[in-house]
C-alpha cells in the first residue's frame, strides 16, 4: 500500500500543478468570451474571484515537498492569471495632467434607495468639490432634490436618476421602454448633455437590472443541497437567471445604441452590473476608455460594502472621444451598498 501511495501520488501532485492554471485559464476565457451566453459562465461572473485562488498555496506546497520545483515556480503563472485577467488589478500609470487645463471632476454613486439618508449621502460626495454628480437608485427623489440644490445650481431627476451640476444642462433624452417577454420594461439609462469647459458633452448614467434575482433562484434552496440532489449541474434554476440576463443584455445594448448616436466625445457612469471580464460590457462598450484602468491603482472593488468587503468592479465611469481620466479614486465615507467613484476627465 505505502508504495503504491508512493507512486501515485506523487502523479497526482503533478496533475494538479498543470491542470491548476490551465483551469485558472479556462474560467477567464469562460467569463470573457462566453460569457452571458451561457448560465455557468455568468453566474461565475458574479463570484469573489479571490475564491479561484484558494487551491494555489496547497499545489505550490505540495509540489515542492515531492521536489517537484519547477511545477511550483510554474505557479506564478497561475498567480499572474489569477491576479490580472481575473481580478482585474491595475497598475499605475503616469496621467501626465495638465494643471493649466480645464478638467472636470465626476462622481457616480448607487445611492441604495438613499437607506443612508439624503444629506449624509450627498455630504460625503460633496466633500470632493465635484463638478457633475450622477446617482442611481434614488428611490426617494423628492429627499435628494432640496439637499442637491443646495449645493449645485442645476439638479435634474426622473425616475431613479438623479443628476446634479456646476454646468448648464442643454437637454435630458429619456430612452424608450424596451419589449420584453410581453412586457415593457425600462431601458434604465438616461442621458443628459451639459455645456462643459471641454465642450458640449453627453453624459448617461446607466443602471441594467441587477443579476440578484437570477443567482438567488440559481442558489435555491442553499448550494450544499443544490449540489446533492445534482439539480445545480443540471441547470434546473437557470431560466429565471437567464431571462435576467437577457433583460441586462437589451438594456446595455439599448444603451450603447444611443451613445453610438452621438457623434462627439461620450461619458457613460453609473451602476453596470457587469463585472470587469463581462463577455457583454467588452462587446458593447469596449471601446471607451475605462478610467479606473486609465488612472487607477488595484482592484478598484466597488461592491459589496454593507457585509463585506468589496469583491467586484461593477461601478464605472467610461468615456470615448478626444478624452482622458488623469484622475481615479474610491470615495469615502461608506454611504451606500456601493462605493462612490471618482474621476477627473480632460481633454486628450
Amino acid at each position: 500500500m505505502r508504495a503504491l501511495a508512493s507512486k501515485w501520488i506523487p502523479r497526482l501532485v503533478r496533475a494538479v500543478a498543470i491542470a491548476y492554471p490551465a483551469t485558472l485559464l479556462a474560467i477567464w476565457i469562460a467569463m470573457r468570451w462566453i460569457g452571458e451566453a451561457w448560465w455557468v459562465s455568468t453566474a461565475a461572473l458574479y463570484l469573489p474571484y479571490a475564491l479561484f485562488g484558494l487551491p494555489l498555496p496547497f499545489v505550490v506546497l505540495a509540489a515542492w515537498l515531492k521536489r517537484m520545483r519547477r511545477l511550483a515556480r510554474a505557479q506564478l503563472v497561475s498567480l499572474l492569471l489569477l491576479v490580472f485577467p481575473i481580478m482585474g488589478f491595475v497598475l499605475p500609470w503616469p496621467s501626465f495632467a495638465d494643471a493649466s487645463a480645464p478638467k472636470i471632476r465626476i462622481v457616480s454613486l448607487n445611492v441604495d434607495s438613499g437607506r443612508a439618508g439624503a444629506e449624509r449621502i450627498v455630504d460625503a460626495i460633496a466633500g470632493y468639490s465635484p463638478d457633475v454628480v450622477l446617482l442611481q437608485e434614488t428611490a426617494a427623489n423628492e429627499a435628494f432634490v432640496p439637499v442637491l440644490r443646495a449645493r449645485f445650481p442645476t439638479v435634474s431627476t426622473s425616475g431613479q436618476f438623479a443628476l446634479a451640476t456646476r454646468f448648464p444642462l442643454v437637454r435630458v433624452m429619456e430612452p424608450e421602454k424596451l419589449p420584453y417577454y410581453g412586457t415593457i420594461r425600462s431601458a434604465r439609462f438616461i442621458e443628459y448633455v451639459l455645456d462643459t469647459p471641454l465642450g458640449t458633452i453627453p453624459f448617461f448614467s446607466a443602471h441594467p437590472i441587477s443579476p440578484r434575482e437570477g443567482l438567488v433562484s440559481i442558489r435555491g434552496e442553499g448550494l450544499r443541497h443544490e449540489i446533492g440532489t445534482g439539480r445545480l449541474l443540471e441547470g434546473t434554476r437557470a431560466h429565471v437567471l437567464e431571462v435576467n440576463t437577457g433583460l441586462r443584455t437589451i438594456q446595455v445594448e439599448a444603451l450603447a445604441q444611443a451613445a453610438s448616436l452621438e457623434p462627439g466625445p461620450v461619458v457613460v457612469a453609473g451602476d453596470t452590473n457587469l463585472p470587469t471580464p463581462s463577455r457583454l460590457l467588452n462587446r458593447t462598450l469596449g471601446e471607451y476608455v475605462d478610467a479606473f484602468q486609465q488612472a487607477g491603482l488595484g482592484f478598484g472593488y466597488t461592491f459589496p460594502t454593507n457585509k463585506w468587503r468589496p469583491w467586484m468592479r461593477i461601478d464605472r465611469i467610461i468615456a470615448r472621444g478626444p478624452l482622458r481620466f488623469v484622475h481615479f479614486e474610491i470615495g469615502r465615507p461608506v454611504v451606500s451598498d456601493h462605493h462612490f467613484i471618482v474621476a477627473d476627465l480632460q481633454a486628450r
